[in-house]
């Protein structure tokens, strides 16, 4: 009995060839499940997993183009101070907490950021009161993965791999796999509508889809801890 399977060879098993010889681009299918998982988990599950967060030390940007922000935080004093969750607001609210005669002025003790969109397609993000080396601003986060990032072949991420390489919890591997299946077997099937292949095999391939889809919202349940819907 095998274990230990990569993405690819898991996949491999619930559909069969599908996977790697009916579909041009599997591969971003599963960066788009994966993607997907990630914004169904809570936050807190993101946070616990992420990679070490960045820092923010001066009235520099920080660049948020991919990334989904989890968090962020700011020191209130230089020395023995406490890390504060900064509140998120819109670019009127920051503009305003930036103004020094302003009631509505951010402080050390209730620290804000936003995301600054005035930038040419790259949405970066702010902090105020302005971080310094003593006072520094913490941002955790998930980057969303992409055809180049972590990598070129994302069908080698393991159990064993896939907290280290995208930052999520190594037992969400199965539901990456249920997953990317479903989204590889809807690729096949519009493929084949278009072709106007056998309706009894789309019709088989289609209630398999919908078995996987039913075992990938059970198996996410662990994570979002809704309900079944009604008459499962």
């Amino acid at each position: 009995m095998a274990q230990g399977g990569n993405l690819g060879q898991r996949i491999t098993d619930l559909i069969g060839a599908i996977y790697s010889t009916d579909v041009d681009y599997e591969g971003d299918l599963i960066n788009a499940a994966i993607n997907e998982i990630a914004d169904m988990l809570p936050i807190e599950v993101l946070a616990k997993y992420s990679k070490t967060p960045g820092v923010l030390t001066s009235a520099s940007e920080w660049l948020t183009e991919g990334r989904k922000i989890l968090k962020v935080t700011r020191v209130d004093a230089n020395s023995g101070g406490i890390e504060r969750e900064c509140l998120g607001v819109d670019r009127r609210g920051f503009a305003v907490a930036g103004d020094s005669g302003s009631i509505y002025e951010a402080t050390a003790y209730s620290p804000i950021f936003h995301h600054d969109t005035a930038n040419d397609g790259a949405s970066t993000l702010k902090v105020l009161p302005v971080p310094t080396s003593d006072q520094q601003a913490k941002i955790w986060y998930f980057t969303y993965v992409t055809s180049t990032a972590p990598d070129s072949d994302i069908t080698d991420l393991t159990e064993a791999t896939l907290n280290t390489t995208v930052y999520l919890p190594n037992n969400l591997i199965h539901a990456i796999s249920l997953k990317s299946s479903v989204n590889i077997l809807k690729a096949y099937i519009s493929n084949q509508v278009q072709d106007e292949e056998d309706i009894e095999l789309m019709q088989m391939i289609t209630n398999q889809m919908q078995l996987l889809e039913k075992d990938f919202m059970t198996e996410m349940q662990r994570y979002t801890g809704k309900e079944k819907p009604e008459g499962e």
